[in-house]
């Protein structure tokens, strides 16, 4: 194997931003969209699995931010 074709380049790097970019946005949006449906009983309490909900929110922008970053 060359040496070349391990080093990573710029548009390599570009792709893998805009991929988890967009993977992290996909993400969030599913977090908050489950976060506000299922994160609620009907009467307004906290569901057990909201904080599971927000962990995935909370990832995902981060993973979000890193590739608008790397973009």
């Amino acid at each position: 194997m060359m040496l070349s074709s391990c080093v990573l380049t710029v548009s390599d790097l570009n792709a893998v931003g805009v991929t988890a970019a967009l993977t992290g946005f996909v993400g969030f949006t599913l977090g908050l969209w489950m976060l506000v449906w299922s994160g609620f009983d009907s009467t307004g309490r906290v569901k057990p699995n909201l904080w599971g909900w927000l962990a995935l929110s909370v990832v995902s922008y981060l993973l979000m931010l890193w590739g608008l970053i790397k973009a």
